[in-house]
């Protein structure tokens, strides 16, 4: 595991079951509750997009996030 993923890896373990907004693709942006995580996804329940949109879960690859943080 190189550290970059370490690094993500344990900040994400302390995030899971919070509230969180990413970015993806630089295009479109999410809010939702940090469900679980691995080396190539992010799942997030009860998700809310920037238009008011909402969904009850969204699996994002972690390669198309742009970023991501905790509220």
């Amino acid at each position: 595991m190189s550290e970059r993923q370490y690094l993500l890896d344990k900040t994400l373990e302390t995030w899971k079951g919070k509230r969180v907004a990413l970015a993806v693709s630089n295009e479109h942006s999410f809010t939702g509750i940090l469900e679980d995580f691995d080396e190539e996804v992010i799942l997030l329940r009860d998700v809310v997009d920037i238009a008011g949109n909402k969904a009850k879960a969204l699996i994002v690859k972690i390669d198309d996030l742009n970023w991501i943080m905790l509220l």
